[in-house]
């Protein structure tokens, strides 16, 4: 209970929120509760997902009620993308906003993005006003640890599931990444990061796991994500309308000769940090819904070791070779982005796309990552938390 004691200094502040349900557990309560019992809180900021996760991906949330007395309810996940960024009024008159709120460890996880939107407004009222609310971080760990993973995003790929030079897997907290982002992007912001706790390894899974989202039903979903979440920008379902989304995955077109050297070619990638347990599924909902397909369960086994996102470039590549006709980078919106595809948004950087279209091998791509990811590790030292 230190940091209730550390953040009761600011008791009667004017005060709004970014929290979900993940956000539970001090004092058997939501911690909005807690927070509504010292603050005078006046807003919820809603994520994508709604407050208590009841949304699925890309669904807008601007039909969500609650019943909360005088609270104001702002959705910063709506129809149109105007809605991602916080309205100027609501944040006037405060003074602070709580992020409270988990991440899962990857730049594609979008709560993190909304922090970042709400920061980035924040300093844009500090810089025509002169007065702005403190960012109050209430600090969270990050449920994968420190090993980083991937290259950064570059700037023209940049979205709601991306913030620029980020890597896929960042290695950081909450109160880490946003205290980055300020610093790098100059904002200027008053941001104060309370730490409530550190990442232990020999505590997986987590019996105090609150899904933070619909698909993250498990602390092991967020071990796969940083590459399994590629899957989105492709044919192949990523497992949603499972139970176990993201280490779940396949499509109706896996069989036959060429599902036989997949198998061959997956089972010497990576060797001895994971299984693959060849299986079919059907999905209730999202892509092939009632249909049955072909597929795996990613079971990871040495999460020090395993490299997910390379797991996820190599397991797209060999698609690409041995199912040529059926396998398919999806086109259209994708996160109020039509410009470009959703493999391109996710993936971040040519080279990696480069590397799915055959331009690259697999000792250049490892070459590749291991000189971002520790450029990248030298980067954040000071905000490791």
């Amino acid at each position: 209970m230190k940091f209730l004691k550390n953040i009761s200094k600011l008791s009667g502040c004017q005060a709004a929120i970014l929290t979900n349900q993940s956000a539970f557990g001090y004092n058997g309560k939501y911690h909005f509760q807690t927070y509504s019992e010292i603050f005078n809180l006046k807003t919820i900021f809603l994520p994508e997902h709604g407050l208590f996760a009841e949304l699925q991906d890309q669904v807008s949330g601007d039909e969500l009620k609650y019943l909360f007395g005088n609270m104001q309810i702002v959705n910063l996940y709506g129809k149109e993308e105007s809605s991602l960024v916080p309205p100027k009024e609501s944040l006037q008159n405060l003074d602070l906003v709580i992020i409270d709120i988990k991440d899962v460890g990857s730049r594609y996880y979008t709560f993190l993005t909304t922090a970042y939107y709400i920061l980035d407004q924040i300093a844009k009222l500090k810089k025509e006003t002169g007065k702005a609310p403190i960012f109050l971080v209430i600090d969270s760990p990050n449920p994968i640890g420190t090993k980083v993973e991937g290259s950064p995003l570059l700037e023209s790929y940049q979205s709601f599931v991306g913030v620029k030079t980020v890597l896929h897997r960042h290695g950081l907290t909450p109160g880490g990444l946003l205290t980055y982002y300020n610093d790098t992007f100059h904002l200027n912001v008053d941001v104060v990061v309370v730490p409530v706790g550190v990442f232990h390894p020999n505590r997986i899974p987590s019996f105090e796991w609150v899904p933070p989202s619909p698909n993250i039903p498990t602390q092991n979903t967020c071990f796969v994500y940083p590459g399994m979440c590629l899957l989105e920008g492709t044919n192949l379902s990523e497992g949603r309308g499972t139970t176990k989304p993201f280490e779940t995955f396949g499509a109706p077109y896996l069989f036959g000769e060429a599902k036989q050297e997949l198998d061959i070619r997956l089972s010497n990638h990576q060797k001895g940090t994971f299984l693959l347990r060849n299986l079919r599924f059907l999905p209730t909902f999202h892509k092939y819904v009632g249909i049955i397909c072909e597929g795996y369960q990613l079971m990871v086994t040495k999460p020090k070791k395993f490299h997910s996102l390379y797991f996820t470039l190599y397991f797209l590549k060999q698609l690409g070779e041995l199912f040529p006709k059926q396998f398919e980078f999806l086109k259209g919106v994708y996160e109020f982005r039509s410009d470009r595809p959703a493999i391109e948004l996710l993936a971040g950087d040519p080279y990696l796309l480069d590397y799915l279209y055959g331009k690259h091998s697999e000792s250049d791509l490892e070459m590749y990552l291991e000189n971002k990811e520790s450029l990248w590790t030298k980067a954040i030292k000071p905000y490791r938390y």
